[in-house]
């Protein structure tokens, strides 16, 4: 029970922490929508490559669940992912697949590059 409220706080959090960086990223690039979940969903995967690789995080289940499972968690949303490239593929079937792979591609490498310097958390 510990853990789930632990992962829920820590969903709250990253949850509010999306919405605030969406606002002002959208606002910034005059209401294109795609750069925002780009931002949030790249700079997660970067955070939860360092995560993982951290002895200190990923040896404390508590500290696990509620920065990987919760804050992260909530922070990353593949669900707008799916719904913007839905968007998009019925204005530009070109600019939706680019969408993917760079969120994708990007992704990983992110992570990959998290998970590279994480062994120094």
């Amino acid at each position: 029970m510990r853990l789930g409220v632990l992962a829920a706080v820590g969903a709250v959090l990253g949850s509010a922490l999306r919405y605030a960086i969406s606002v002002n990223i959208t606002a910034s690039v005059h209401g294109v929508f795609i750069y925002a979940t780009l931002a949030v969903n790249l700079t997660g995967a970067l955070l939860i490559g360092l995560l993982a690789r951290s002895a200190n995080t990923m040896a404390n289940e508590a500290r696990r669940h509620f920065l990987i499972t919760g804050v992260l968690g909530g922070f990353t949303t593949f669900s707008a992912l799916a719904v913007e490239t839905v968007q998009l593929a019925a204005k530009n079937l070109f600019l939706a697949g680019a969408y993917m792979l760079v969120t994708f591609a990007g992704g990983l490498l992110a992570t990959t590059v998290g998970y590279g310097n994480g062994k120094q958390l």
